[in-house]
Parts: C-alpha cells; sequence; structure tokens
C-alpha cells in the first residue's frame, strides 16, 4: 500500500501501522462469521440472565476490530480528519490502544460456558481472535510511539532534534615532536564525535526472546516492544517508555526478568 506523501518521512512506520489496520479489517468480516455461520447459536442455553456475558466477548471484539480498521484506514486517506502526524497518534489517546475496555471479557465469557457446560467452538474462537488482538493492540502501541520518537513528530511540536556533534582538530604551523597550542605559528581546530553506543542489554533481550520458543505473532510482539524501548533510550524517553514497555509485556514478563535490574540501572 502506498504511504501519503506528506508523511513519507516515516513511511516503514505508517506502512506497519497501516497493515496492522488492515488485518482488523479482514477480523471484521471474520467475528460476522463466527456469529452467524457457526455454533454460537446455542448460547440460548445458557440462561438468559448470564448471556450477554458471552455475547460481550463477539461485541467487545467486533466493535474493537471496526474501529481500528477504520480509524487507522482514514489516516492515510481522510486529510481534514488526519492533517498531521500528531493528530495521528493524538486520535488513539484514551482508545482501545491505550487498554479503554475490559479486558476480562474473554475470561468471563469462557467461565460462563465452563458453568454450564458448554464447549462452542464459535465462543473459543472469538476468544482467540479477541486476544489476538489484543497483541496487535500492542504493536500498534508500539508503532505510535516509534512515531513519537521521528523527527517528523518532533518538528510539528517544537521539539529540538539533537544531531551529532562534530569537531575536528587539525594542528598546523609547527615543527618536532614537542607542539604546544599556544606557540607562534600554530593553529588548531577540534572536532570530536559523539556516536551513540546502544546499551548492550537490548541486544541480549531480542536474543532471550528468539530463543523463548514463543509463537511468532507474539515474539514479534515482544521484539518490537524491545525496539521501541531502545529507541527511547538513543532519544532521552527511556523513562516514559519503560512504563509502557512494562505493561505490553506483562504476560510474559518472564521472558525478561533476568533484565530487569539491568532496565531499572537505566532509569
Amino acid at each position: 500500500m502506498e504511504v501519503r506523501k506528506d508523511l513519507i518521512e516515516v513511511e516503514a512506520l505508517m506502512h506497519r501501522l497501516l497493515s496492522i489496520g488492515e488485518a482488523f479489517s479482514k477480523n471484521i468480516d471474520y467475528w460476522s462469521h463466527l456469529k452467524n455461520k457457526e455454533d454460537f447459536r446455542f448460547i440460548c442455553r445458557i440462561p438468559f440472565n448470564e448471556r450477554h456475558l458471552v455475547e460481550a466477548v463477539y461485541a467487545n471484539g467486533r466493535d474493537m476490530a471496526q474501529f481500528m480498521a477504520w480509524t487507522i484506514g482514514d489516516t492515510n486517506e481522510v486529510y481534514a480528519d488526519f492533517p498531521t502526524l500528531t493528530s495521528i497518534i493524538d486520535k488513539f489517546e484514551g482508545t482501545w490502544v491505550y487498554g479503554a475496555y475490559d479486558a476480562n471479557v474473554p475470561d468471563v465469557a469462557k467461565s460462563v460456558c465452563d458453568k454450564y457446560g458448554e464447549n462452542l467452538w464459535s465462543v473459543n474462537q472469538m476468544i482467540e481472535l479477541f486476544r489476538n488482538q489484543e497483541r496487535s493492540l500492542s504493536a500498534v502501541k508500539v508503532t505510535l510511539q516509534m512515531l513519537k520518537e521521528s523527527d517528523l513528530y518532533k518538528k510539528e511540536n517544537g521539539i529540538e532534534i539533537v544531531k551529532e556533534v562534530s569537531s575536528t582538530i587539525n594542528v598546523s604551523g609547527v615543527s618536532g615532536s614537542a607542539i604546544n597550542i599556544h606557540s607562534s605559528g600554530a593553529t588548531a581546530q577540534a572536532t570530536t564525535h559523539t556516536q551513540y553506543n546502544e546499551p548492550a542489554i537490548f541486544a541480549e533481550m531480542l536474543e532471550s526472546v528468539k530463543g523463548s520458543g514463543l509463537d511468532e505473532t507474539t515474539a514479534q510482539m515482544l521484539t518490537e516492544n524491545v525496539n521501541m524501548l531502545a529507541t527511547s533510550h538513543e532519544t532521552g524517553t527511556f523513562s516514559n517508555a519503560y512504563k509502557d514497555f512494562m505493561q505490553n509485556v506483562s504476560a510474559h514478563i518472564t521472558v525478561f526478568t533476568p533484565f530487569i535490574a539491568g532496565l531499572t540501572a537505566l532509569l
């Protein structure tokens, strides 16, 4: 897909965001299929006063897919609503991406089905789809954070962009092995190169994810979160990013347990 011209500076991240939006779009049809074409109708065997707790996994999961698919798609097409990168990022504040929903809905639905001995394939698939979408929400959150670190976002918001500072030391007009910068006829120009050296802990964390044996989707989500954290360290926003990181990976924190002390030391 083609990213709108004014966002070419962050094309790779926008392409990722749009790809996630397309995945949500496909899910909309699957939600409908699970509700209308499979065994979901048999939830009628669950007492009426608790049936809504099972129906909620469909209603919430479908609404999540619709909002994310339509909103992400509009960011690339509806300039009136999304004139800048900042407006795109701000749109997702207080939404599904940042936890504005009841994450217990799938577990409650499963519990109610178990209570009445109903093992419905459609409900099990809905629960799995709901959890997959939550992982996609985490990927969107990471992507938005990385977009906040971009030069384009900083320019839009008047944030100083720190570039590498270089200087060179050239000494001329002297002879012999002893050099006195203050000697007659001597001139000097100083140059130093300030280069960011990424802490080794981030590479070690990525290796830990690779060796975790987790499924591909989960491993990718964890990898993206580590990359986001590494980027934030370079740009000086590590403290805030660390809080998001811990929240995003909480379900798989054991993968990163050996690195918690090291990460805390970077705060």
